[in-house]
């Protein structure tokens, strides 16, 4: 049971609505309890962050579960261990992830670089100079400032998770259908 309850269909206005459907993954059937542009714009940022990103989608997902497992998210986990899947990482790699272990020989440069990265910004907020400098020498700076934006954002989504309690769904996302839908 979550620790805030989901809104009702009459406390959801016609346009976040419409947008739900009929039957949604939990974290959206939550989130139309925000204000609608809150509802609308959240959902356009985050679907940016993960289709329009100039960022690898197998970095995007390192950072995504790096939050996921600093933040102990099992929602967002539940969701993005697929996902992860889905875009090539393999078992090992996502076990490394978890471990915290970016020097993992699962790991190329530019991956270890972003999971150090990561951690850095999720537990200081500001990187220490050398992992920046170690990130921008596999990354421009669109895919870093991307890489800092996804960051901030699932640091986001998992502290509303947490916050909210929301369970976990019967079955993750379709991951194919998600990328392949606007």
């Amino acid at each position: 049971m979550p620790r805030i309850p989901y809104p009702s269909p009459d406390q959801i206005s016609d346009a976040v609505r419409s947008r739900v459907g009929d039957n949604p993954p939990n974290v959206t059937r939550m989130l139309a309890g925000a204000s609608e542009g809150i509802y609308f714009g959240f959902g356009a940022y985050s679907r940016g962050l993960m289709k329009q990103s100039a960022l690898d989608p197998k970095l995007r997902e390192l950072a995504i579960l790096r939050v996921g497992y600093i933040s102990n998210c099992a929602y967002e986990l539940f969701q993005h261990e697929p996902f992860g899947r889905f875009v090539g990482l393999t078992d090992e790699q996502t076990a490394a992830i978890k471990a915290g272990d970016p020097a993992s020989p699962e790991f190329d440069a530019a991956q270890s670089a972003v999971l150090r990265f990561v951690d850095d910004i999720v537990l200081n907020v500001r990187p220490s100079d050398e992992n920046l400098a170690a990130v921008r020498e596999h990354l421009d700076d669109q895919q870093l400032i991307d890489l800092v934006l996804v960051t901030g954002n699932y640091m986001t989504v998992c502290r509303f998770l947490e916050t909210t309690g929301i369970e976990l769904d019967a079955e993750a996302i379709d991951w194919d259908g998600y990328t392949s839908a606007e």
